[in-house]
């Protein structure tokens, strides 16, 4: 089928021509037979041969026929393309900071960066996220990380998690504020509900997989307008398979872009799933390894400013959660530290005698030399130390004289930890333990 653009939609105007002049046939001609011309033209009048015509009179310029030429349409001027933003080495040096997009520490949550909390499934990604928002609006500090800038609206968005694990989690927290504080936390925090009653075929699902969802993303976070979104978890969101880097990046443009459409100056809080395994796990932190820490493809760590890895600090305690720092691209990594949950209160406290390289050792089975300390040995220091009824002693102290026998502190707390559950030892408060009524 022939397709009439612009450029071929008028058609081309017929001109009519002067006729030719037919000349006679002089070749069947007989000359001979043909009278002689008379004489009468006046004597400056030049004779023509019988093979000449006549010159023509002279006519007006031919006029085009048929339709007229239109005038050509004007061509759309093209917008001038606007060139990148550069600037000298002065301005860059003149630049101040706006100290108020950071969210966590230096750099680790930024006002238009992206984030990634990665962890191995049920090691407490979403509690960890929640009790981050908590701090944040609060202004409380997070793992030992100070919380900065305004309180933000934190959008929790995520398939994992339905309104009874909600409920719960939030009850902790509440549980522990004062009225104001949760008022605050009230007016912050928006939470996706997923309860199956939704009219779409997901029954409310998070999902980019159509334009339909896209749109209702969209949405939700414009209507939110939040200043940090919190996608939990990034494998329920993939568009494709998430060992393809070209369908993980393919879903991170489609997040990006929904995301600075909607709340442009959002901060973003990636969680997604680590590998399995003691080898994988011991990687938390480790610069040599931090990349192959997250499961599937490695484009999430490379697309994100800052990645925070946790991993269970406990074989037998799933409590106790190590953070660690596997990429910092804004400010300098933090060490890596222990937090305990606390099921009463929904916070993390910072684990003071963690020995974050005695840990390492225990995940991958490197032999260690203090084998010999037996909980024995630990409740004989503590009987030492409180000679007398209601003595109590720090864990500190029974762990340092626990080190100067040769064991590390991991095994002394193993051990302390032991006694108490023999009941030898009675944990009076939080890091402070005395005898239990008939200690061995």
């Amino acid at each position: 089928m022939k397709i009439l653009t612009p450029a071929n939609k008028a058609e081309k105007t017929v001109v009519s021509m002067t006729p030719a002049i037919t000349l006679p046939n002089v070749a069947a001609t007989n000359l001979d037979a043909q009278p002689p011309p008379e004489n009468n033209s006046p004597a400056d009048t030049p004779l023509l041969s019988p093979l000449e015509t006549p010159p023509a009179s002279p006519s007006p310029a031919p006029q085009p026929q048929g339709i007229p030429l239109m005038p050509p349409s004007p061509q759309p001027t093209t917008a001038k393309p606007k060139p990148l933003t550069i600037w000298r080495p002065s301005q860059f040096l003149a630049h101040k900071a706006d100290r108020a997009e950071n969210l966590l520490g230096d750099g680790f949550l930024r006002c238009g960066a992206w984030t990634s909390l990665v962890g191995i499934g049920g090691v407490g990604k979403s509690r960890l996220a929640l009790w981050l928002a908590a701090c944040q609006i609060l202004g409380r500090e997070w793992a030992r990380l100070p919380t900065c800038g305004t309180p933000q609206v934190w959008l929790l968005l995520g398939n994992e998690n339905g309104i009874s694990r909600w409920k719960i989690d939030l009850t902790r927290l509440q549980r522990h504020m004062t009225a104001g504080d949760f008022a605050k936390l009230d007016e912050h925090l928006r939470i996706q509900a997923i309860d199956g009653d939704d009219d779409d075929d997901d029954g409310g699902a998070l999902s980019i997989l159509t334009p339909e969802a896209q749109s209702r993303l969209a949405a939700t976070i414009r209507e939110a307008n939040p200043g940090v979104v919190v996608f939990d978890p990034l494998g329920d969101i993939v568009d494709g398979d998430e060992n393809k880097t070209s369908d993980m990046i393919e879903t991170l443009r489609t997040l990006r872009g929904i995301v600075r459409r909607n709340s442009k100056r959002a901060a973003v809080l990636v969680l997604h799933h680590s590998r399995t395994g003691a080898a994988n796990v011991a990687q938390a932190g480790d610069a040599y390894n931090a990349g192959n820490f997250g499961r599937g493809s490695k484009a999430l760590y490379s697309n994100v400013r800052c990645e925070i890895q946790i991993a269970p600090a406990d074989r037998d305690d799933s409590d106790k959660i190590v953070v660690a720092c596997g990429k910092a691209n804004d400010t300098r990594k933090f060490s890596p530290r222990c937090v305990d949950f606390d099921d009463d209160s929904g916070a993390y406290n910072v684990d003071e005698d963690f020995d974050f390289e005695e840990w390492r050792k225990d995940v991958v089975g490197k032999p260690t030399e203090d084998g010999s300390l037996t909980v024995a040995a630990v409740v004989g220091i503590v009987k030492g130390l409180c000679p007398n009824i209601g003595n109590t002693v720090k864990s500190g102290v029974i762990i340092g004289m626990c080190e100067e026998q040769g064991a590390s502190t991991r095994t002394a707390k193993r051990r302390l930890k032991q006694a108490v559950e023999k009941g030898d030892l009675r944990q009076v408060t939080r890091g402070e333990y005395a005898l239990a009524g008939n200690p061995l």
